[in-house]
């Protein structure tokens, strides 16, 4: 009979319905904690998400496009070696190296030689430095850095492994003697020849005047939803201001022309890091962000900035490099220049919102920030219940239940009813 009696409860209680009840409560204690709760989340609600969000605007991401122009000559010693004995660990080591003799001849380079490739999507690559080596396919001593290249007997060159995946060609079974390393004896292989050979000091390819180069940017973008095009070269600029202009972040800020030297000044102000970068070769990140507001004008401007992106010099993989080749003949015999090209890659990456009013947002935004004022509520009775001298009583009134019999009745503040 009990059993059934706490059944018949628990189903009854499944049908009882719940509501809020309303009680004044006259404690100061509440009152500023529910006033102060309330005064924070209209200044969230206001300041954060209508004012600094900008909650009433709709947005939209950039699309965009650039194209680059890269203008200055370059220097390369002719029949000239770097002094060897000059200290490495010389802080102006680099810097020094870079300088221009006006007492050596020099070779002059110009867009087309050391811009690889002459296009590139989003991104630039300036050669600062390379190694050239002139070959035709033939036979040769390979490199003596190259693995198990070393040898002393024709055995030695013949069961190999795979060490031959990184040599420059495929070995023909004898040893020979190397000719860069007098004394040494290394494995012949079929290749292009002479083979590479990499100095661990290469500075006879040095290319002067890098950092006084330009870099002519025009970025060209679009904001869909909204039928909004932008470019960064403004309405007033003319070809004449191009040719004389170079882009600082206040003297000149609007000016799409950027010297090489500002640019990495700014990515990397470390100077003797800077000509490392020149001579290993580095990687930095040109940023453009588009930023606008099309409620108060349907214009808007750019913000450039520039940062290193490759790690700092390490013990190993420094730098950034690739190889290319020019291929030419000569008497009807294929030969081909090749080049281990070092220099710097400028990547273009194009950020950025736009927004406009709309209603829907604002709506949305005003819809989340009154569902969020309940948390005043939830706050002032944390404070009713567990912070105050009464809280046995609110805690009474707010849980109490209504007598059936006084849902057809006036209620008043004497008849509230407690089953605890």
């Amino acid at each position: 009979m009990v059993r059934l009696d706490r059944c018949k409860d628990r189903f009854l209680g499944f049908f009882v319905y719940s509501t809020v009840r309303s009680a004044t409560i006259k404690s100061h204690r509440v009152g500023i904690a529910y006033r102060l709760a309330q005064f924070i989340l209209l200044i969230y609600i206001i300041g954060w998400e209508l004012i600094y969000k900008k909650g009433y605007q709709a947005f939209d991401n950039v699309s965009s496009s650039v194209t680059t122009k890269v203008k200055g000559q370059g220097f390369v010693p002719i029949n000239s070696s770097i002094d060897k004995s000059m200290d490495k660990k010389d802080p102006s080591y680099y810097q020094k190296l870079f300088k221009f003799d006006t007492n050596k001849t020099y070779r002059l380079m110009d867009t087309a030689d050391y811009v690889v490739p002459p296009n590139e999507y989003n991104s630039i690559f300036i050669m600062s430095n390379f190694i050239e080596t002139t070959q035709t396919q033939g036979r040769c001593d390979e490199e003596v850095t190259k693995p198990k290249a070393k040898c002393l007997i024709d055995e030695d060159c013949l069961i190999l492994g795979d060490a031959t995946n990184s040599w420059n060609g495929i070995p023909t079974g004898r040893c020979i003697n190397s000719s860069t390393t007098p004394g040494v004896n290394v494995c012949e292989v079929k290749a292009w020849c002479p083979t590479e050979h990499e100095d661990s000091r290469n500075e006879d390819h040095l290319i002067r005047n890098v950092l006084n180069y330009t870099i002519f940017i025009k970025n060209d973008v679009e904001f869909k939803r909204f039928n909004k095009k932008q470019r960064n070269i403004l309405p007033f600029i003319t070809n004449k201001y191009i040719s004389r202009c170079n882009y600082h972040r206040t003297v000149d800020p609007y000016c799409p022309v950027f010297q090489v030297d500002y640019i990495m000044t700014i990515a990397e102000p470390d100077d003797e890091q800077k000509y490392r970068m020149l001579y290993k070769g580095g990687v930095i990140v040109i940023e453009i962000i588009w930023n606008c507001d099309f409620d108060f004008s349907d214009k808007c401007l750019p913000r450039f900035e520039f940062r290193r992106f490759d790690a700092k010099e390490t013990k190993t993989a420094t730098g950034f490099n690739f190889r290319f080749a020019n291929r030419f003949r000569v008497n009807g015999a294929e030969y081909r220049t090749l080049y281990k090209a070092y220099g710097l890659r400028f990547i273009i990456n194009v950020s950025g919102t736009a927004g406009k009013f709309n209603i829907v947002p604002l709506m949305m935004t005003i819809g989340a920030g009154l569902g969020l004022m309940s948390i005043s509520v939830i706050v002032a009775d944390c404070v009713m219940l567990h912070c105050t001298k009464n809280k046995t009583l609110y805690q009474k009134i707010k849980e109490g239940e209504v007598k059936k019999e006084l849902i057809a009745g006036t209620t008043t503040a004497s008849t509230l009813y407690n089953d605890g």
